[in-house]
């Protein structure tokens, strides 16, 4: 406990001062007035949108897992609900661990297997998201915003970290021996402990990788990304609506969506605090908007903050109201030390 409570110190302090640089120069006075003046119509939507690109999340997930065992799928609804609500609540992204832990030694399936899951996700969305920033950003007009220039290198460095990943990855799984040695002898030299603790990070990765899914199942994977990503870009344009930015683009809100992801990407605060905002701040710099549509970007800001809140913490929530995950294994899982804890059971 006292390990969890400092790492929300921490993730706290930094989400604070990121919020403060995302709206530091933002005039607040008029906010409740513009509060006032949200279409209701297009903001339900989105939420209820949301909602069922959230469960197909949970379903696309379920592809992966259910290939190392039959896990039944109140689950992995169950496990899906409670931990990407974790990756909300938590600090600095561990919430990303509570899946596995919430499933390992169900249906035969390893801890190692599971970690296997999320690790696959997480690089498939990362390079995803990379290629498409690109994509998106040739079809924009140049907004001469001198905020653009940041944006683009920070999707270079996230498009280097998730490629070097994956490069490390596919190394490792064809040569593993040769590939552990090189990077041991690479990480030595830098933090002996860190990279024990990498190194059995990456044993459990490929010994569940050997479980993952046959080439039928990675498609069906690939097929629920494309839908669960294209609903989330159609609701960045419905939330444009119900916040009076009528001239977002369906273009412009998927930038902007691909901005946002791979900025949250980002361990911060709890509930993603200023990674949040900070992205979006730089997702509009790369638009051509009205003044009077750029006045309401904080007001976008806040409503979509809180409406991916909402529904993302509701899941979950329903799932410990019923007794399906109780809270004192919540908060063991995000005591732990999530490199340690990748050993299977």
């Amino acid at each position: 406990m006292r390990g969890l409570a400092f790492k929300y110190l921490i993730s706290i302090a930094l989400g604070a001062v990121l919020v403060w640089f995302a709206f530091r120069n933002e005039d607040w006075s008029d906010f409740g007035a513009r509060l006032a003046t949200v279409d209701v119509g297009p903001v339900l939507g989105y939420v209820a949108l949301f909602a069922v690109a959230h469960a197909l999340r949970i379903v696309r997930w379920g592809v992966l897992v259910r290939a190392l065992g039959p896990l039944r799928w109140r689950d992995v609804f169950g496990a899906g609900a409670v931990g990407y609500m974790c990756i909300i609540v938590f600090p600095l992204r561990l919430g990303e661990f509570v899946r596995p832990y919430l499933v390992r030694g169900k249906a035969g399936i390893t801890a190692s297997g599971a970690l296997a899951t999320v690790v696959v996700e997480r690089v498939i969305d990362g390079l995803l998201f990379v290629a498409l920033f690109f994509t998106f950003i040739s079809l924009l007009p140049p907004s001469g915003h001198p905020a653009v220039d940041a944006v683009k290198i920070s999707a270079w460095l996230a498009g280097a970290v998730f490629l070097g990943v994956l490069v490390v990855l596919v190394a490792a799984h064809y040569a593993r021996r040769r590939t552990v040695a090189v990077l041991a002898a690479i990480g030595d030299r830098i933090h002996r402990g860190l990279t024990a603790k990498a190194l059995g990070l990456l044993d459990a990765f490929l010994d569940g990788l050997a479980a993952m899914p046959d080439r039928r199942r990675l498609l069906g994977f690939m097929a629920f990304t494309v839908v669960y990503w294209a609903a989330l870009g159609v609701g960045m344009r419905l939330m444009a609506l119900g916040t009076h930015i009528p001239d977002l683009t369906w273009v412009g809100g998927f930038a902007l969506l691909t901005v946002l992801t791979v900025g949250i990407m980002i361990p911060a605060g709890p509930g993603f605090t200023g990674t949040f905002e900070l992205a979006l701040k730089g997702g509009f710099a790369l638009l051509v908007l009205r003044p009077e549509s750029m006045e309401n970007v904080a007001l976008y800001t806040v409503m979509l903050h809180v409406a991916q809140l909402v529904v993302q913490v509701g899941f979950g929530a329903l799932w410990l109201v019923t007794g399906q995950v109780t809270l004192g294994r919540l908060l063991e899982a995000g005591d732990a030390d999530p490199l340690v804890e990748g050993g299977d059971d």
